[in-house]
């Protein structure tokens, strides 16, 4: 990857401009944490500035929706650290860690808690069904047919270490994003460091970004021994027939393997670079810079 082809001022409104697609004004600290590419942290023209935020030229009323919407995730990463709580009580979860708005502290009044698994290998499809029941149980699922999800547990990502990486196809500016903004609530120990360095392709996107991530603190218990994870694991055909068999008549645009299983029937990644684009040609800067960056 060329940074060079980029000039600092580029990396900054770059680096506005996402955030902009998600009505999500910076402070200065953000604004240093998520740039792009550059090690020197610049603004300059279109980059303006209003209590603390920076944000694109006429965007001023993006104080306003940040300030609203800070009002609204207490509530919700309650409903994720409770979820969390009851999860880390099946031995096969390794990770539960928190995606979608609410990473960002930027979650809608109505938005849902997305919440990302990482399991024990061999064990994907009999965990995802007890974490199903689980969720049932306790009244937190969002269902595919619920009218109203807000505040609901969205069980969205189930990865197990074999599928920690982002595939390479899809190694591009959204999903550096989507590695970095992921919240990690509760482990054991060591998976989310395993998580990072399945990605470390990640940091020539967002340097300030991954140097922040190591060194803090997530609640992490030891290990599962192997001997329960074995007992889990001769379960996992059967819950995958009869899983597969329910999602016959329900199937997108999932993907559904031994190591990944992902329930966005919407590639966010679409719409995400097709508004990307449009700012950036306003600011003119090249998309195919920035957003693969080859």
């Amino acid at each position: 990857m060329d940074v060079k082809r980029l000039s600092p001022q580029q990396a900054a409104l770059a680096t506005i401009a996402y955030a902009d697609i998600f009505d999500y004004p910076l402070t200065r600290q953000e604004f240093h944490e998520w740039m792009l590419f550059s090690s020197h942290v610049v603004t300059g023209k279109n980059i303006s500035k209003k209590r603390g935020f920076l944000f694109l030229k006429g965007r001023e009323n993006l104080v306003d929706i940040r300030n609203r919407r800070r009002g609204w995730q207490d509530e919700k990463w309650v409903i994720a650290r409770r979820a969390a709580q009851y999860l880390a009580m099946i031995p096969t979860v390794q990770l539960v860690g928190v995606t979608g708005g609410l990473a960002m502290n930027n979650a809608k009044k109505n938005d849902d808690v997305d919440l990302f698994l990482v399991v024990a290998g061999g064990t994907v499809w009999i965990t995802r069904f007890l974490i199903t029941v689980c969720m049932d149980i306790v009244g937190l699922r969002r269902r595919p047919l619920d009218a109203d999800v807000s505040n609901k547990v969205c069980l969205n990502m189930f990865v197990t270490h074999r599928g920690l990486g982002v595939p390479t196809g899809e190694r591009d500016c959204f999903s550096a994003h989507e590695v970095f903004q992921m919240k990690p609530i509760w482990e054991q120990k060591g998976t989310y460091e395993k998580f990072l360095l399945a990605n470390e392709w990640a940091q020539k996107y967002l340097p300030h970004a991954w140097e922040a991530r190591f060194g803090g603190s997530v609640l992490a218990v030891s290990h599962t021994p192997a001997a329960v994870v074995w007992v889990f694991r001769l379960f996992d055909f059967p819950a995958k027939l009869i899983q597969l068999v329910y999602m016959q008549r329900k199937r997108t645009h999932e993907i559904i393997t031994d190591s990944v299983l992902r329930f966005h029937p919407k590639d966010a990644r679409v719409w995400v670079k097709r508004k990307f684009a449009a700012r950036l040609k306003g600011l003119k800067v090249p998309l195919d810079k920035v957003f693969y960056a080859r």
